[in-house]
């Protein structure tokens, strides 16, 4: 199922050689295998974001091993160190598998 969420390099320009801030998110709800459902009264099964992974021009850079403990909606910032035009690609995989990918195109001046 995809879902939706971005990512975007915060800062508004930049070039070669610069340390930029990359924000992604995804809207997700999160469930920790503890809670009930309302209507059923029947646990309702673990479902979240278990691994996130960033991707420049292909290569992964980053890789986030989460756990049910994670927030709703969860999000992130982390540094990236620009080498090279090209894409950032964020792929949010959940805990069944399904996975969602958001891009951004990186364009130093």
């Amino acid at each position: 199922m995809t879902r939706r969420g971005m990512v975007k390099v915060l800062e508004s320009q930049y070039k070669i050689g610069d340390v930029v801030t990359l924000k992604a998110a995804i809207i997700h709800p999160m469930d920790s295998g503890f809670t009930k459902d309302r209507h059923s009264g029947k646990i309702k099964p673990k479902f979240y974001v278990k691994k996130v992974e960033f991707l420049f021009n292909g290569l992964l850079f980053c890789s986030l091993d989460l756990e049910i403990s994670t927030s709703t909606n969860p999000r992130f910032k982390l540094p990236m160190k620009i080498t090279e035009a090209g894409s950032v690609v964020v792929r949010f995989i959940n805990s069944k598998e399904e996975v969602t990918e958001k891009s951004t195109r990186i364009t130093p001046a």
